[in-house]
């Protein structure tokens, strides 16, 4: 095996010993085998070290940090760290397609100028037993300020010497991380999707950092002020970041805000049926009752 893997794999993880293994076991059942895996503690406080310390096997790299950073400054030490030309993150309770690696590989050969590339995935519910197929197409006219429907979790590969360029997962943020880094790596550098199915993505019971409305306001704010001249030069993009903004303040108990956001939209002549309705949904209803019914017709989880 060469000294430099083609590959590094990176998880963080916070708390989620008991889930890592199988995570770990995905990787070492791939049938690539030029890799290394970068395992990030973000300072969990249950028996990880001693998960860990089971796997006798010199590609496993294992880092703790001493203090939490959340999983963009994770994500972070382990780019930094990693000694393979190509990135691979997986998160800590999913599972890699046996054939993750051999796909990228192929690509790699094939089309070596792609910077970056993602595949379809699975999604396993524990509550059901129930497997889907999800897979996104691009619309290549549509940026992904306007238009993203993956993250990091679902099966992407980037060449490391593209964060030179875009910069790292930006640590101010707690969730939305991908999203950022994502708008910053496409506007920078061209992709590939894939058809096949790369990863398994396990929903299960229990919060997810992701739930926490708070945090997702304040990261989309960044966002927002980070894209500000692109956002409000496009109508349809204006409207998506004023509307999230709009009910995410409504859920955060913030009615004025949420308000204020309202007339930003009419403002601006981006409003649409829906910024009315959540409107009236949120100004004359109780907050529970308003946010279980705009979740319900949304479907939104988030």
């Amino acid at each position: 095996m060469k000294n430099t893997p083609i590959f590094s794999i990176i998880i963080p993880v916070y708390n989620r010993a008991h889930l890592l293994p199988n995570a770990i076991r995905s990787v070492l059942n791939q049938t690539e085998i030029n890799w290394e895996l970068i395992i990030v503690d973000d300072c969990s406080t249950d028996n990880i070290v001693e998960v860990i310390s089971g796997y006798k096997n010199n590609r496993i790299k294992f880092y703790q940090l001493s203090e939490n950073k959340g999983n963009a400054g994770a994500r972070n030490v382990g780019v930094k760290s990693a000694k393979g030309q190509y990135i691979v993150f997986l998160d800590s309770d999913d599972q890699m397609e046996s054939n993750c690696l051999q796909t990228f590989s192929d690509l790699i050969i094939k089309k070596p100028e792609v910077k970056f590339a993602f595949g379809g995935y699975y999604i396993f519910n524990k509550e059901t037993g129930t497997k889907t197929r999800k897979k996104w197409k691009p619309d290549s006219s549509k940026s992904f300020l306007k238009e993203l429907k993956i993250g990091t979790g679902c099966g992407l590969m980037v060449k490391k010497n593209c964060f030179e360029k875009v910069g790292y997962f930006d640590e101010r943020l707690r969730v939305a991380v991908d999203t950022d880094w994502l708008i910053r790596l496409e506007r920078a550098y061209p992709y590939e999707a894939l058809d096949e199915c790369l990863v398994t993505v396990f929903k299960h019971p229990g919060e997810r950092v992701r739930n926490n409305k708070q945090q997702l306001l304040k990261s989309y704010e960044i966002i927002l002020e980070k894209n500000k001249i692109e956002i409000y030069s496009d109508s349809e993009i204006l409207f998506k970041f004023l509307y999230k903004l709009q009910w995410l303040n409504y859920q955060s108990s913030n009615l004025k805000k949420g308000n204020n956001l309202f007339l930003e939209q009419l403002k601006h002549r981006v409003i649409r049926s829906k910024t009315v309705f959540t409107f009236i949904l949120y100004n004359y209803l109780p907050l529970n009752v308003a946010r279980n019914i705009h979740n319900k017709i949304t479907g939104s989880t988030i």
